[in-house]
This record gives C-alpha cells, sequence and structure tokens, in this order.
C-alpha cells in the first residue's frame, strides 16, 4: 500500500479508473457499480474513504473492498472513527446514539479488516498519463483533521480547501454531492455518495475518470441497486441509531409523507 506522497506510475497511452466514495457499509450498492466498472473495462479503482459507517454490512464490504484488483483506497473520517475509538467527549458534535452505532459497528469487523484500514494512508498521490492525481477523503489540515467544510465548494472554496495539495487532479468525497470544479490551478472531482442515496430511489453514485491522450474527461456513473435489501437489513439488525440513518441518508421518511 502506498504511503504519504509516494508517487505510482502507469506507462499506458489511455488509462481508465473507476472513481469511488462513502460506501458506508452499503455492499449492495458497492456490487452494483463494480459491475459497472467490470463493464467499462476499467484499468483501476479509486475510493475516496468513508467505506464505513451508517450501513448494515460492515464485515461484508470491508471483505469485498479487499478483493478489489488495482484499488487505490484512502482513510475517511468513519475509518478514523475506528482508529481512534470512540470515548467521551466523543468527536465531531456526535451525539449518544451516534456513538452506540459506530461502537456497534467496530464490533461487528474482523481483526483482519481492521488490519486492512490501519494500513490505509490519508491521502494518495497517483501519476497517470503525465498528470498527477491527489486522493483524499477531504481537505486536511497539519494533523490529518478534516477541516473547513463547504457543501457547494466553488472554484476559490476548492482552491483555498486542498491549497497545500500539488496535483493537477484532485478525487475527493465527503460531502455526497457530485461536482466537477475546475479551477484556473486544478480539476476538482466529487462522484458523490455510493452507498447513501438520501432519497428512496437506490442509486449508487460513482464515475470514471478517463485520462486519453492528455485530455481528461470524467464522466459520472449512476448504478440501480435493490434499496429495499438494505433497509430490510437494517430492521432486521436493528442496529443503535437506525431510524435516524434511515432518515437522514435513505430518505424513508420522504416515501412515507408523499
Amino acid at each position: 500500500m502506498l504511503q504519504g506522497n509516494d508517487y505510482l506510475t502507469i506507462g499506458v497511452s489511455m488509462i481508465k479508473i473507476g472513481i469511488m466514495a462513502d460506501i458506508h457499509n452499503n455492499l449492495i450498492a458497492l456490487n452494483s457499480m463494480l459491475n459497472v466498472f467490470e463493464h467499462e473495462e476499467c484499468e483501476e479503482i479509486i475510493c475516496c474513504g468513508d467505506m464505513i459507517g451508517i450501513g448494515p454490512f460492515p464485515e461484508e464490504t470491508i471483505k469485498k473492498i479487499k478483493s478489489i484488483k488495482n484499488l487505490r483506497c484512502v482513510l475517511g473520517n468513519h475509518e478514523i472513527y475506528l482508529l481512534n475509538g470512540i470515548t467521551w467527549p466523543y468527536p465531531d458534535q456526535m451525539d449518544e446514539d451516534e456513538a452506540q452505532h459506530h461502537l456497534w459497528e467496530h464490533g461487528e469487523l474482523s481483526e483482519g479488516s481492521k488490519e486492512f484500514i490501519q494500513q490505509l494512508p490519508h491521502k494518495l498521490f497517483l501519476e497517470r498519463e503525465g498528470f498527477k492525481i491527489a486522493v483524499l477523503h477531504y481537505c486536511l489540515d497539519e494533523n490529518n483533521q478534516y477541516t473547513n467544510y463547504t457543501k457547494n465548494p466553488s472554484p476559490d472554496d476548492c482552491d483555498s480547501m486542498f491549497s497545500e495539495i500539488n496535483a493537477d487532479i484532485i478525487v475527493y468525497g465527503h460531502n455526497h454531492i457530485t461536482a466537477v470544479v475546475n479551477s484556473k490551478k486544478r480539476i476538482y472531482i466529487n462522484c458523490g455518495s455510493l452507498g447513501c442515496p438520501h432519497v428512496y430511489e437506490g442509486i449508487a453514485k460513482g464515475g470514471i475518470l478517463t485520462i486519453d491522450k492528455g485530455i481528461i474527461k470524467f464522466r459520472p456513473i449512476s448504478a440501480e441497486y435493490d434499496l429495499q435489501t438494505v433497509i430490510n437489513k437494517i430492521d432486521e439488525i436493528e442496529y443503535p441509531a437506525s431510524n435516524v440513518i434511515k432518515s437522514i441518508f435513505y430518505g424513508i421518511h420522504n416515501k412515507i409523507n408523499e
């Protein structure tokens, strides 16, 4: 696994990379997106963190991720909760129900899955077809803490948030919103959340980055999956904060109130 500012170069004339972020324990959505990446013949896959948290399949999701060939992956804030532990005072204004959710989830992960997460870097630098690509979950301060959250960042916002990163393309996640921002300095890509649809529709978000003869293209991808299977599993387990999670991250209340 690459660390810190290491660079990895693949010397081909054209490359196609699958991009995903914020899987959040949604194994069903992950499988659907991986099928798309396979159909599109992506040479490698980038994951921008937050593999865990929220959904009902923590161990199954990490086992699946570990099996992906040519995967480049970084930590998200939910993985950092695992690494740092959930103790009082809770991080990020976390309430008791949310803390108990994370404690439940961490208890579901095998030692092998925890070891896999522990060796992931906070950020990763790749070089593809002469372009430097930075992969991280969101903007980090000098202590590798996430900061300066901006819901819909402008080009100037992005340049400010990622001012310390030397790259032509920055791929990130965290806010679950698909966005491609071009500034005078670089291109910023957020492919949206793979595992948290926020509305009751069962759509996983991802994307494909193509670099061909000096031309950078990003294509957002939407992959349908059976969300009801996810909801049924949540209801079966009834883990801490599951009702709030269904409302906020899966939009169940919107469907009921229509």
